[in-house]
């Protein structure tokens, strides 16, 4: 059987094809949150047009890894799918050009502060009156109907008043923050469904309406799944944070070659299989092991002593074991040997194409898999305002046509 790959799905230079094509989203976001929105978004087959600002942080690499100016990894991993307007929003006409790109919308997609988007006369109130048709869908920092709405925000400091450094702390001691923007990209994906639910509805009603995102709102959301525990209660019934993933047993096995494999026991029987594993018999034969109710300081002394002993099976010598107790697994993989990794090249996740100003690259398929409308990457990153004249000239010719409306009108 031909397995089908994500490289299939490499559509450059032709229409979309997925389930949002001929939806249009302006997207006047910069960084991670709101580009990472609008470029999912655009995977799924919508028309996003991104309005470019005078300077966007991301599309300048501190490290200095990109090839040219303004083309940086990571906004090249946040911006395919897009046609790039540059127009400064100061600037009357730029102004004027946008709200005529806006009659056309479906979505406008911000994440500019309140204050800058109602000196411009970008408001949401302001759009309810003017374009009743739009989608308007605003993310930040805080909540609007805060007190702290004004605030600036970074991921890192939304980490911070989330609980989640406070998370690492109590787990290894550590104030580090995660070494990855993850309220950024979690923010982005609940705005995302904001953004297809509130399609779904005007689909039903006509009726378009306001989508409002905090960053902190979605990560208190996110991290209080597991982490509220006892505090679920009131008054509590225990204490806050989920304890297996707050103790130092919540560790992947290194091995004996030097590898690492994660196989994170959440039951007694699978902590007997691994102190087999980790050649720890006497222990293993403990009828503690054999208790129906889990008690989580036995478990996790149990991990602790695999743990202790797992350097006793290379790592090919545990994925064998693991496998054929068909118990769940994964090799820690390095970050660096992602694009190789066969799991990745099997399924074409990762593919390299040439980009037309910055050579040969490599993209990341979006994961979500439609059977009949699948998505596509249709169009590179671009530099700023790349597709100005394109966007601007068609709005243009557009306005110098006569509707048929008015013709129609004269002519009776």
């Amino acid at each position: 059987m031909t397995v089908p790959t994500k490289s299939d799905a490499l559509n450059i230079g032709n229409d979309p094809t997925g389930p949002l094509s001929g939806v249009v989203v302006v997207d006047i976001s910069t960084v991670v949150m709101g580009p990472l929105a609008s470029q999912i978004l655009g995977d799924f087959g919508a028309d996003v047009i991104r309005i470019e600002p005078p300077f966007d942080t991301a599309r300048h690499s501190p490290a200095n890894t990109g090839r040219n100016e303004g083309m940086a990894p990571l906004y090249m991993q946040v911006n395919r799918n897009k046609r790039s307007v540059a127009l400064n929003l100061k600037n009357a006409d730029d102004l004027a050009d946008l709200f005529e790109l806006l009659k056309g919308a479906d979505v406008l997609l911000t994440n500019m502060r309140l204050r800058a988007l109602d000196r411009l006369g970008l408001g949401y109130e302001h759009i309810r009156e003017r374009l009743p048709h739009l989608i308007y869908a605003h993310a930040q920092g805080f909540n609007a109907e805060s007190s702290q709405s004004s605030r600036p925000a970074y991921d890192e400091v939304i980490q911070a008043v989330t609980g989640l450094v406070n998370l690492q702390e109590r787990a290894n001691g550590s104030l580090q923050f995660m070494p990855t923007f993850i309220a950024d990209k979690t923010a982005a994906l609940y705005l995302v469904n904001g953004v297809l639910a509130a399609l779904f509805h005007r689909e039903r009603t006509g009726e378009a309406q306001r989508v409002a995102l905090a960053m902190a709102d979605a990560m208190i959301a996110v991290n209080s799944v597991e982490h509220l525990a006892g505090d679920v209660f009131v008054p509590a019934a225990g204490a806050v944070g989920n304890p297996l993933s707050l103790t130092d047993a919540h560790a992947a096995m290194r091995t004996k070659d030097g590898g690492a494999i994660a196989a994170t026991p959440y039951s007694y029987e699978a902590v007997r299989l691994l102190l087999i594993g980790a050649g720890q018999h006497e222990r293993a034969a403990d009828p503690v092991w054999d208790e129906p109710h889990l008690n989580g300081d036995v478990l996790y002394k149990g991990i602790r002593e695999v743990l202790e002993h797992s350097t006793v099976k290379t790592t090919a010598e545990w994925v064998e074991y693991l496998t054929v107790h068909d118990m769940p697994f994964g090799v820690v993989l390095d970050i660096a040997d992602l694009s190789d990794d066969p799991y990745v090249k099997e399924l074409g996740l990762i593919t390299e194409v040439d980009h037309p100003t910055e050579g040969r690259i490599r993209v990341v398929a979006n994961p979500v898999n439609f059977s009949k409308t699948p998505v596509d990457i249709h169009r590179h990153a671009e530099r700023a305002g790349q597709s100005t004249d394109e966007v601007l000239g068609s709005l243009r010719r557009l306005a110098s046509v006569p509707s048929t409306l008015t013709t129609e009108g004269q002519g009776a």
